[in-house]
């Protein structure tokens, strides 16, 4: 496939990672790209106007006509989507404040609906992903196939996973491609759900916890003071 001729047709193409293409009926300065990132980190800022992403196969085929908002995100074998959701008047201009996330194949099938506030992989493989109900204001784990993993009773889901489970090298902090427990938090104490189990191992009980490993965790006052070595039975492990 030559982008050039893309290119002619669309006014933002992006090649993805699988050699599909996601292509954009919008030029960028319409999409104001740099507004809707600096939401992420930033609650005053506003997304960006509404940008109108598709998907085009490396044959030149349209698989999913233009209309979600940011180019797709690569999850395992499916793409992370968005939408608008509430529109704010700023300075005379509909500006779009909160979007919905799903999961869709590669062919445009809905997989996860696209009505959740907020949606984040939690591994590399695309497998989980922790996504937040706004009817019941809870967090809750859903897998790539829209089972419900982790129910949606937890005031908190950490969906990274802590630095000591990480593979650190000299550039940066690279996730595990699988994860299979999680730190959970209600009434600000923190516990275990275990993903493969699919259940709670350790009740929020705990002021801080951090996970290092599988069926290891250290617990303790605050994140610097958590140096106690507990498994999944909360013994205590001595080194």
């Amino acid at each position: 496939m030559n982008v050039k001729e893309l290119e002619k047709k669309y006014k933002q193409v992006c090649k993805l990672n699988d050699g599909n293409y996601a292509v954009s009926s919008k030029a960028r300065d319409e999409e104001s790209e740099e507004d809707y990132w600096s939401a992420h980190t930033q609650i005053d800022e506003v997304y960006g106007l509404e940008g109108k992403w598709g998907l085009v196969d490396k044959d030149n085929n349209l698989i999913i006509k233009p209309k979600y908002i940011y180019p797709f995100i690569e999850q395992g074998d499916n793409y992370q989507v968005m939408l608008p959701y509430e529109y704010q008047k700023i300075d005379g201009k509909e500006i779009i404040v909160t979007l919905k996330h799903g999961l869709i194949d590669k062919k445009g099938n809905t997989i996860i609906p696209i009505k959740y506030l907020f949606m984040e992989c939690m591994d590399n493989t695309g497998t989980y992903f922790k996504v937040f109900n706004s009817k019941l204001e809870k967090d809750g784990v859903l897998d790539k196939e829209n089972n419900i993993i982790v129910p949606f009773q937890y005031q908190y889901i950490q969906s990274s996973p802590d630095l000591e489970l990480m593979i650190k090298t000299k550039y940066c902090d690279i996730y595990p491609d699988n994860i299979y427990q999680v730190k959970v938090r209600n009434n600000d104490l923190y516990g275990v759900y275990d993903l493969k189990l699919k259940k709670e191992i350790i009740k929020p009980k705990y002021k801080y916890l951090k996970i290092i490993g599988y069926n290891k965790f250290l617990i303790g006052e605050d994140y610097d003071s958590c140096n106690t070595l507990i498994n999944e039975k909360e013994s205590v492990i001595i080194n």
